[in-house]
């Protein structure tokens, strides 16, 4: 009994409209995704560098009160960097200064006072040795921009505690620095313009203060209230915001 071969299957052929309506499709969907990383690179390539959030019309007013400052404080700052003070530590110390105040504001100004001087001349510090040290990073831009947010809280809220500035009006300040820091941050990632929108000044709030420990004239509410006025600042800055993305 003799054995017979097994019968070859015959292959059927593939049917070319199906092959090249998928093939087709596959490059439609190459294309695309390579539009997309392309869009996100160029995205990330116009994102400029966070290394501050000061507006447009802030980079103007006071580029060059900040290279001023440069020279003069300098010294001092080679001075702590021999030390083994980075700029960091400069930036936590003004906020463990900055919670003293809190503290004895009520009960000790004067101490009080003296510790606020040291939390501001600590944040003089940090930028210039960052800058002099070549070590002004993104990281140590959002480290200074969150102390220096702490301080200006505490600082507001030790005025408060003592009774020279009112609760609310304290808490509207607040939210409205912060959520205005928080946004020119966000414009400065995205790349989107901050034309016309500025800050309330933290420094004429520590003048205020100074103001009221050498000559007792009490003008924070008033400058608090002026200060509200930055608050369709906020609106614009939003709806620019929700606009870019």
């Amino acid at each position: 009994m003799t054995c017979r071969a097994p019968a070859r299957v015959k292959e059927i052929p593939e049917r070319k409209e199906g092959t090249a309506m998928i093939s087709e499709q596959h490059v439609d969907d190459i294309q695309c995704g390579e539009r997309e990383s392309s869009h996100v690179k160029e995205r990330e390539m116009k994102m400029p560098p966070f290394e501050s959030i000061y507006s447009e019309v802030e980079e103007r007013i006071l580029g060059p009160w900040q290279r001023i400052r440069q020279r003069l404080l300098a010294p001092i700052a080679i001075i702590l960097s021999r030390l083994g003070i980075s700029a960091d530590m400069l930036s936590f110390a003004s906020v463990l200064f900055g919670i003293g105040f809190f503290l004895l504001a009520p009960s000790q100004f004067v101490i009080a006072f003296w510790l606020l001087v040291a939390s501001v001349i600590c944040d003089g510090l940090d930028g210039v040795e960052a800058r002099l040290k070549g070590t002004n990073t993104a990281r140590g831009s959002f480290t200074d921009l969150f102390c220096d947010e702490l301080v200006v809280a505490f600082s507001v809220a030790g005025m408060a505690w003592k009774g020279l500035i009112h609760p609310v009006l304290a808490i509207i300040f607040v939210y409205i620095y912060t959520a205005l820091v928080t946004f020119l941050m966000l414009h400065r990632l995205l790349g989107v313009s901050s034309w016309g929108i500025v800050r309330p000044s933290r420094m004429l709030l520590y003048a205020a203060i100074a103001l009221y420990f050498f000559f007792h004239i009490d003008v924070l509410n008033y400058l608090l209230l002026a200060y509200l006025l930055a608050f369709p600042l906020l609106a614009i800055s939003f709806w620019r915001l929700r606009k870019a993305v």
